[in-house]
């Protein structure tokens, strides 16, 4: 039986997977160990159901917010925190630009955004900006009612220095400053 989970796990296409078909098998699979289990075993294969269901929730949260179709579009919305449960809607939500992509809220502010925070100082490239504009442009397109934003006049570096900064080339751009 142990070795058919394998064969199971091991044959998933990482590009396209059908995680319903996938989830179906292994839970099958994991409840019919439950009815021969050990005592000591039985803990170990309930929680690897409850794991199961809690993979095809977060399955059905990625699909649904339409984050793509890969495991590795999984893997990524999950380090990003894209899959957890929605926010209590009345309390505030502190995020990166990224975890905010598709996401919307009544208010937001965008801080730091200066030359070197927004673009970031290591987008040398035009291909590298264009990418820090997109990202600016999903930062300003997440507030349905009110947006503010700020830079700082001065930045003090991690070495000690207190460092002038000037504002974002990209709220010039947008006629903000």
């Amino acid at each position: 039986m142990q070795a058919q989970l394998l064969k199971t796990v091991q044959s998933i296409d990482a590009d396209k997977p059908n995680i319903p078909k996938f989830v179906t098998e292994l839970e099958t699979a994991l409840k019919n160990l439950v009815s021969t289990a050990q005592d000591e075993a039985l803990a170990e294969l309930e929680r690897s159901i409850q794991e199961l269901t809690a993979f095809r929730n977060c399955w059905t949260v990625f699909k649904r917010k339409g984050l793509g179709e890969s495991l590795l579009s999984f893997r990524n919305a999950m380090a990003l925190g894209q899959l957890a449960d929605d926010p209590n809607p009345h309390a505030l939500t502190l995020s990166t630009v990224h975890t905010m992509k598709g996401l919307e809220k009544d208010i937001v502010f965008l801080t730091s955004m200066c030359e070197g925070v927004f673009p970031d100082y290591r987008a040398n490239t035009k291909k590298e900006i264009d990418e820090e504009r997109n990202s600016a442009f999903v930062a300003v397109t997440r507030a349905r009612r009110w947006i503010f934003i700020t830079f700082p006049q001065q930045r003090k570096m991690p070495w000690g220095d207190v460092r002038t900064q000037s504002p974002s080339r990209f709220l010039q751009e947008m006629n903000a400053v």
